[in-house]
């Protein structure tokens, strides 16, 4: 059974955001190829967009960290903030080793 990324303990730590290296790019950089983002117009006038970023990791629809923005970026910024600070992320090694004992439990459980 994979678990949830809702269900983790994180352990990954980000540093603190730049002007340059805000959160966003920790966060895709962290996620890699898991990791995509929905975003969508959902208001404002033409000349003032809203935008609605979320994340989606490894399928999961994290709708817990949507946000919304002035631009695209500006809202998955925002929402890869509450990503980055919920304290689920999980170091990969970690999280392979977690993911592996749960699917091994899983099978042991199945057998009985």
């Amino acid at each position: 059974m994979i678990l949830s990324f809702m269900d983790r303990r994180g352990t990954h730590i980000f540093k603190a955001p730049s002007p340059v290296w805000g959160y966003l790019p920790q966060i895709n950089e962290w996620a890699g190829i898991h990791l995509v983002w929905e975003c969508e117009r959902v208001g404002g006038e033409d000349h003032i967009p809203i935008f609605r970023a979320i994340p989606v990791y490894d399928g999961e629809r994290l709708m817990v960290f949507a946000d919304e923005g002035e631009s695209k970026k500006a809202a998955k910024e925002k929402a890869a903030t509450k990503m980055a600070l919920s304290g689920l992320c999980v170091s990969f090694w970690c999280f392979s080793v977690l993911n592996s004992a749960a699917q091994a439990q899983a099978r042991v459980g199945s057998l009985q």
